[in-house]
């Protein structure tokens, strides 16, 4: 049977704590990045990299996002250095503020590529001292996926990512009690989840992004099964 492969836009949402960049002292702007970009991995619910996993530019108002996907095109075709950016939104303060989360890039070369976004009319929130603090996050961004066996499939350009397919959506509390209970009642817990959508010809395509740096095709099908248990009582 040929196994399906995936390409298109769609929406991941997680839970990190963030806290703020102050060591660019010339870039007066709300920068933030993941204190722990995967902390499911590490045994708590939603794991953890040596370096910044990603930052997240806070902007100053809300803008399409189309505005800032064109803003990115247009500056990766001059900016000097290469980086992955998307727009989303976190929550700041108990209000849902507009992000671009950028990836690939040292931080040292923020300040330049914030003056780029300003070329393009996109202006960032002033500089906020700001304690560390949880948030969910979503990031719109393009997913490539091939199938491993039904219901599995696995990142084509970040190995350590795998999605597994759920038949409907799930509120973040519902998916964060039901991650725990899977994790207290699995011994090989160690993989980080999130929840995710791409949107098909058919509708939309639910899923659960799971993190862990070995591809294990049993491990990742016993999770799904675990999942689709609980969502059956739901």
């Amino acid at each position: 049977m040929r196994k399906q492969v995936i390409r298109s836009i769609g929406i991941i949402s997680k839970k990190e704590n963030l806290i703020p960049i102050e060591r660019l002292s010339d870039c007066k702007i709300t920068l933030l990045e993941s204190a722990d970009p995967f902390p499911g991995y590490h045994g708590t619910v939603i794991p953890a990299s040596s370096g910044p996993d990603a930052v997240y530019l806070v902007l100053k108002q809300t803008y399409n996002d189309d505005k800032i996907i064109r803003g990115i095109m247009e500056i990766r075709k001059k900016f000097p250095y290469d980086f992955d950016g998307a727009p989303g939104t976190i929550t700041l303060s108990n209000k849902v503020v507009q992000v671009i989360r950028l990836k690939k890039l040292s931080p040292l070369h923020l300040p330049e590529l914030v003056e780029s976004f300003r070329s393009y009319d996109i202006e960032f929130m002033k500089r906020r001292k700001l304690p560390e603090f949880n948030s969910l996050i979503k990031v719109r961004k393009f997913f490539a996926m091939k199938e491993a066996v039904e219901g599995v499939f696995q990142d084509m350009n970040e190995k350590r990512f795998s999605y597994l397919h759920i038949p409907c959506s799930l509120q973040w509390n519902t998916f964060e009690k039901i991650t725990m209970e899977i994790k207290y009642n699995t011994e090989d817990n160690q993989f980080d989840a999130a929840i995710g959508h791409v949107y098909e010809e058919e509708g939309i395509y639910d899923f659960l992004r799971i993190f862990d740096k070995n591809f294990r095709l049993g491990k990742l099908t016993y999770i799904r099964e675990k999942y689709l248990e609980h969502i059956s009582k739901l």
